[in-house]
Formats: structure tokens, sequence, C-alpha cells
């Protein structure tokens, strides 16, 4: 493969990795506060460490959840 072709592709790889990403960390916010609870209500007592485990989750499954919320209404 010429070079140019393979710095193209992990340059567009990687920001569609970091569009993904962000777009993830936007929706967490919004999903470890608010959006967990609309989806069980055993989350709306959670102590703080349990919404800083899920986070992590919320991030890379943000497409998933938001998913469910939208089903959710």
């Amino acid at each position: 493969m010429d070079r140019a072709l393979v710095v193209w592709l992990t340059d567009s790889f990687l920001l569609s990795l970091g569009i993904y990403l962000l777009l993830g960390t936007a929706f967490s916010i919004y999903f470890v506060f608010a959006g967990a609870n609309r989806l069980d209500p055993g989350v709306k007592d959670a102590p703080w460490h349990f919404r800083l485990i899920i986070w992590p989750g919320s991030v890379l499954l943000w497409v998933t959840l938001l998913t469910k919320l939208l089903k959710k209404k």
C-alpha cells in the first residue's frame, strides 16, 4: 500500500474514533445523572461511586443507551 493512503486511513480512523468518543462523553454526562434513572428507577438513590463505575460504559455504549432511552419515551 502507498504510504499516503495508510496515513490517510489512519487519520480518518482516529478522527472518527475521536468524534465518537466526544459524542459519547457528552451523552454520558446526561446519562449518568438523569438518563440512567429513566431506564432503571433503582438508580435514583445510587451513590456517586456507582455512577462513576457506569460512566466509562456509557461513553462506549452511548448509541445503544440513546436508542433505549428514545424507545422508553
